[in-house]
């Protein structure tokens, strides 16, 4: 099995309404917006959609709801890790029912002090042996607090239906590492911290998969379309604004992410508890960080629009 993975992948956020409950209407409104731009797809029930945060029967909803809004055509990458291998199958499999083309599985994390590199190894296997769809390991050492050797990496991207990895570390040399261990073999890589983007598609990433493209699509398209161009200083410097406007917004939590979708036009509201929405200051900062990244425009309404091109000349 296979996927095209060669893109910008959104990671989407989970709404919820002001009862707590899962917004659907809302993901509905914010997938529409995001289906007019150029983005290769979505990963969703990740870090970003709160997935540790919501039911089973929340999570399949959320499946479906996706799938029945985006068209055909682009991608649906679902989270469906769990704490045992048994509940991951079973995940991996409702989600392929739903209409999901890859599952991505993070690395399991609970039992640090028990589990070894060779039995996080096992249940990857395992998950892939028996999933109908293509899986990819997922790596977020910051939130998971466990993190694979780039020899297991490459020992696993063997398996025919392991097909990739989610990197999203931050860390280029891991990155770089890994690829000197896979040797060039036909296996996917996407990177989720935008501060490195172009680093990682020159060491060979195949894309991306960004929180904050739910925010910016069309600043992360550019910084990928200008390195596939070869325009290197471009890329470098979109990247730049890219990364400043994470640290401020995604980077900060998915709370800071929501509020800063309510600022251009599309639905955040709250986190589910108890992650944190951002105060009145840290508010202010994103607005400024919206201002400065220069790739909105304040609308008369007040709220900001991301800009179609990005054309203009950046200062060093």
């Amino acid at each position: 099995m296979s996927l095209n993975l060669n893109g910008i992948i959104v990671a989407v956020p989970t709404p919820f309404n002001s009862d707590g409950e899962v917004a659907h209407d809302k993901l509905v409104h914010n997938l529409e917006q995001w289906n007019r731009t150029d983005l290769l797809g979505y990963l969703i029930l990740g870090s970003t959609g709160e997935f540790p945060h919501l039911s089973e029967a929340e999570k399949l909803a959320v499946v479906e709801t996706v799938r029945g809004a985006i068209p055909p055509e682009k991608v649906l990458l679902v989270g469906t890790g769990e704490l045992s291998t048994r509940q991951t199958l079973e995940s991996t499999r409702l989600a392929a029912e739903r209409g999901a083309d890859g599952a991505v599985v993070v690395t399991p994390f609970y039992y640090k002090k028990v589990l070894e590199e060779e039995h996080r190894a096992e249940h990857y296997r395992r998950v892939a042996d028996r999933a109908q769809i293509p899986v990819l390991i997922y790596l977020i050492p910051q939130f998971a607090g466990v993190y694979l050797l780039p020899e297991t990496i490459a020992a696993l991207a063997e398996h025919p239906n392991i097909i990739g990895l989610k990197e999203s570390s931050g860390d280029l040399q891991a990155l770089k590492d890994t690829f000197r261990h896979l040797g060039g073999r036909g296996f996917d890589v996407l990177v989720g911290a935008p501060a490195i983007f172009h680093e990682a598609l020159e060491a060979g990433a195949a894309g991306a998969v960004f929180a904050v493209a739910a925010l910016a699509p069309r600043a992360c398209l550019a910084v990928e379309q200008a390195w596939r161009r070869g325009e290197t200083e471009r890329a470098a410097r979109l990247q730049d604004r890219l990364a400043a406007l994470a640290r401020k917004t995604t980077a900060a939590g998915v709370g800071h992410l929501k509020a800063a979708l309510d600022m251009v036009g599309l639905y955040g509201y709250l986190p589910r508890s108890p992650l944190p929405a951002p105060t009145a200051g840290e508010r202010a900062e994103i607005e400024q960080a919206l201002a400065e990244s220069g790739f909105f425009t304040r609308a008369g309404d007040g709220q900001w629009l991301e800009n179609e091109y990005f054309d203009f000349e950046y200062a060093d």
